[in-house]
């Protein structure tokens, strides 16, 4: 199987300073790591160089990467022995 990134575009709401309402924002070519085990997720962020990687959690078990990080975390998954499914979309 051959690495490549795994982009996905999920909505995130951001609450309008002047109406207080919430307004959708679209953030394109994300990287998202999902993980079967929310161990494996918090392992993840203990670490040092992959916590640094890892811009936001939005689950127990899904994380946001640092834009530009992705293919330099699946080496690194790869490297320590875990068999990460990416998905480019």
């Amino acid at each position: 199987m051959k690495p490549s990134r795994l982009r996905l575009v999920p909505p995130k709401l951001q609450a309008s300073e002047t109406t207080g309402s919430a307004s959708p924002v679209l953030h394109a070519n994300l990287t998202v790591i999902e993980v079967a085990d929310p161990f494996l997720l918090q392992s993840l962020r203990a670490d040092r160089r992959m916590g640094a990687a890892i811009l936001a959690q939005l689950s127990d078990c899904v994380a946001i990467i640092q834009p530009g990080h992705g293919e330099w975390v699946i080496k690194q998954l790869l490297k320590a022995g875990h068999t990460p499914k990416v998905i480019d979309v």
